[in-house]
């Protein structure tokens, strides 16, 4: 026990810092009130501020327009550009201040501050979403703050489209940066100074190179030039199954994964949900297939990858179905997560084996047998998507990127989970079981001689390292690149959130991994 001189002590020292604290606090109020009265004064009609009573609504606006409840932040103000000229007035006015900052694409992106941030600035680049196809009809110019329903649309009008997300509602810019540029032959970047330059193959190689996986550590991308191409409408649409065949389903999956390479027009997301309201499971099998859909009817499956999914295959028929002919609009639209709810990812990649796919079923029960019952959660789900080796040999066709996915020539599995909440009280709670989940996996999957090192990081938890798993010699790639286009390191000590480059290959692992 403490003596009395000692608690005294011990509580000036507490009252000391919790003054320091206050005082930190205020400085850093201070300073990005600061940085928004320079916006405001240089983009007046731009600017929306947390404290400007005759903007609160539009205010208001921007902070709900995130897709999870905890990247409801509200920054000191708000900056809204709409061309490539505003975000490079905007970094270069930042950075000379040194003001803290976050910039938000469709603001799906987590975990939280990776697209927003408390007491600093956010660049929200919403106004940002022209779609246009060039004249010869190979390249659609895609600007950061469109949506991928957006992209679509232009295009489906046009008969054309583009290889991009898979729910409508996700946002461009992240989901390009977080892994997906390797789609992209060229792109135009504001760096840390506020310079524009262009990057790929042929014009700063290094930097486009490293842009590929690389989130929001080395510049803002104002233009994504995508490859595009002529698509009319497909198959495709979600089927629901009897949750008593899922193992009939990861066979069917096994081997749907491992005949990409002859049929790499076919797509399937196999989804594992439980809705805690109803006390029901869901097997949802979202499927696509972008070949020659001429004639075909809706409940017919049209590439033979599918055939283990054909109603007359012992997975059996869906019990419900939208199973159609689209485009890729429609398709797309149908896939977006309910709102008003917080939300947790977390992923690991491991080799396309049923044997191992079957372990994972068996850890996915156990851990649902422990927490269902549980109050902490809305629902959760466990997806499994196919990464076989053709797609990345696909990706690298277009140029070298950082993602370390050439280290291995396996078919694998992109595993997720996916929490969704209603309510702050249950962050803490949502964290641990995602870090027991994943934990037990990672140990599993190893012990399998199944685990791959890559994290994909739009999907990846927060308490993972993403960037790292890349390898070594990708991230020394990646800070080299930093410091040559960001020698400042703006995006590094001024960009907080997301995955940073000083964290990678740094993190402890998780526990029970």
């Amino acid at each position: 026990m403490r003596s009395p001189k000692s608690i005294t002590a011990f509580a000036a020292i507490n009252f000391l810092l919790i003054g320091l604290a206050a005082a930190a606090t205020d400085v850093a109020d201070s300073s990005a009130s600061s940085c928004c009265g320079a916006l405001e004064s240089a983009f007046p009609s731009k600017t929306l501020s947390s404290k400007n009573e005759a903007e609160y609504q539009d205010y208001q606006t921007a902070v709900l327009s995130y897709f999870s409840m905890q990247d409801r932040l509200r920054p000191n103000c708000f900056v809204q550009p709409t061309s490539t000229k505003d975000v490079s007035k905007i970094v270069g006015l930042l950075s000379k201040k040194s003001c803290r900052f976050a910039v938000k694409s469709g603001g799906h992106g987590l975990p939280v501050g990776a697209s927003n941030i408390d007491e600093g600035v956010t660049i929200d680049l919403g106004q940002m979403k022209d779609v246009k196809l060039s004249a010869d009809r190979k390249i659609a110019a895609v600007q950061p703050g469109a949506k991928w329903i957006d992209v679509y649309s232009t295009l489906d009008a046009q008969g054309y489209t583009v290889p991009g997300g898979r729910a409508g509602g996700v946002g461009v810019g992240g989901l390009i940066t977080g892994g997906l540029l390797t789609v992209v032959p060229s792109t135009g970047v504001v760096l840390g100074n506020g310079t524009v330059v262009q990057a790929n193959n042929q014009t700063n190689p290094d930097l486009f190179t490293a842009l590929k996986g690389s989130s929001n550590n080395l510049g803002i991308v104002t233009r994504f030039d995508i490859i595009a191409f002529k698509q009319g409408n497909l198959w495709g649409g979600v089927a629901s199954y009897d949750g008593t065949r899922v193992r009939k389903h990861i066979e069917a999956f096994v081997k749907f994964t491992d005949s990409l390479a002859q049929y790499p027009e076919s797509s399937l997301i196999f989804v594992w949900s439980y809705i805690k309201a109803a006390d029901t499971f869901l097997f949802n099998n979202l499927y696509e297939y972008t070949g020659n859909v001429e004639g075909l009817s809706e409940s017919k499956f049209p590439s033979p990858a599918f055939d283990e999914f054909a109603p007359t295959s012992p997975v059996g028929s869906p019990i419900s179905s939208t199973l159609r002919v689209a485009n890729l609009s429609s398709l797309t639209g149908e896939l977006n997560s309910p709102p008003e709810l917080s939300n947790l990812f977390a992923s690991i990649t491991f080799s396309n084996n049923l044997t191992v796919l079957n372990g994972v079923a068996d850890i996915i029960n156990e851990e649902l047998n422990q927490v269902k019952k549980e109050d902490f959660y809305v629902y959760l789900s466990f997806q499994i998507q196919p990464l076989p080796r053709v797609f990345v040999d696909r990706g690298l066709e277009q140029g070298p990127n950082v993602l370390g996915l050439d280290r291995d020539h396996d078919n694998n599995v992109l595993f997720l989970f996916n929490l969704a909440w209603n309510g702050a009280q249950y962050d803490a709670r949502v964290r641990q079981v995602a870090g027991q989940v994943i934990g037990r996996l990672q140990k599993y999957t190893r012990s399998m001689g199944a685990l791959k090192d890559f994290q994909y990081l739009n999907y990846a938890f927060e308490d993972l390292d993403p960037i790292g798993s890349y390898g070594p010699d990708n991230v020394r790639k990646i800070k080299e690149v930093s410091a040559k286009y960001d020698p400042l390191g703006v995006f590094q000590k001024l960009v907080p959130g997301g995955f940073k480059l000083a964290d990678a290959g740094q993190k402890a692992p998780l526990p029970g991994s």
